[in-house]
């Protein structure tokens, strides 16, 4: 499991890196800090696991989101 999370953290931050701007570096700036809190033995060390996941993939998709421009619809018949 210790190494998916870090092949998986790497993957994580080259994709934030890619979406890296002014306006989201502190979003960028808690994703690297998200494996700080991968800590104890288990049953809590799984549920850690499972938290980080969880924030990981929400804090991906927003800085996605917010890299994806707003659609304008232009181009759109009515």
């Amino acid at each position: 499991m210790e190494r998916e999370l870090v092949d998986a953290y790497r993957e994580s931050i080259n994709a934030a890196l890619g979406l890296l701007n002014e306006e989201n570096l502190a979003e960028v700036h808690r994703l690297a800090e998200l494996p700080d809190a991968v800590r104890g033995y288990e049953g809590v060390k799984l549920a850690t696991v499972e938290r980080y996941r969880a924030d990981k993939a929400r804090i991906l998709r927003e800085l996605q989101e917010s890299a994806d421009p707003e659609p304008t619809g232009a181009g759109q018949g009515r």
